[in-house]
């Protein structure tokens, strides 16, 4: 019996504990710094918390500050041990179908390279379909990491300046154009061509 699917789900469960006390440990840690910064930022920035209570102010702030790696950590944990068996029936059927196929002649060599190699690996069977399922399993999660970075990079908060905008029902921010600024040495200037040379208007003429 292969156990290495088995230990890898057991070990999964055991860092999505992990995780998932962090997330719901956090969560509760900035839910009560929130409260209690409340009052000194509300006196300090009462521009940034004009027309909002404290209970929005919370929910940016826990927004902003909250431990979202646990959180997304402890999904995709939790994901890829409920969906390992799964993985496993798919790969043993695919397994079944490209290359556990019958072989009448599995004691006669090919005529060719490719069926001689088809033929070793079905006379190897056990071997082909550990290494078979130890790639597709390591390909799988990694594709249930992919999904779940993806999501998370997605929904990255913004600052708490930007959260308590949104709670107020303002629009977002658009993302201010960077232009690299000109350095004071350079005698180049911009112009709708491009860079040029500065043109001297004021040249005196030569003395004869």
């Amino acid at each position: 019996m292969n156990t290495g699917p088995l230990i890898a789900i057991a070990l999964f469960a055991l860092l999505f504990v992990v995780a998932a006390l962090r997330a719901v440990l956090g969560y509760r840690w900035v839910h009560r710094d929130a409260r209690e910064e409340w009052p000194d930022y509300k006196k300090n920035q009462p521009r940034l918390t004009k027309g909002l209570n404290e209970d929005q102010y919370v929910q940016a702030y826990v927004r902003t500050h909250g431990p979202r790696g646990a959180l997304y950590g402890a999904v995709m944990l939790i994901t890829a041990a409920i969906l390992t068996p799964v993985i496993m029936l798919m790969l043993t059927a695919l397994y079944g179908i490209l290359i556990a196929e019958p072989m009448p002649t599995a004691g006669t060599a090919s005529a060719n390279l490719a069926g001689e190699v088809g033929r070793q690996f079905r006379l190897d069977g056990p071997l082909v379909y550990a290494f078979f399922l130890f790639f597709g399993l390591i390909a799988s999660w990694g594709g249930v990491a992919f999904v779940v970075a993806h999501r998370f990079h997605r929904n990255r908060p913004g600052s708490l300046e930007e959260e308590l905008r949104l709670a107020r029902g303002e629009d977002e921010l658009p993302d201010a154009p960077t232009q690299r600024q000109r350095p004071k040495w350079s005698p180049l200037v911009q112009t709708d061509d491009g860079l040029k040379m500065p043109v001297k208007t004021n040249v005196k003429p030569d003395k004869d």
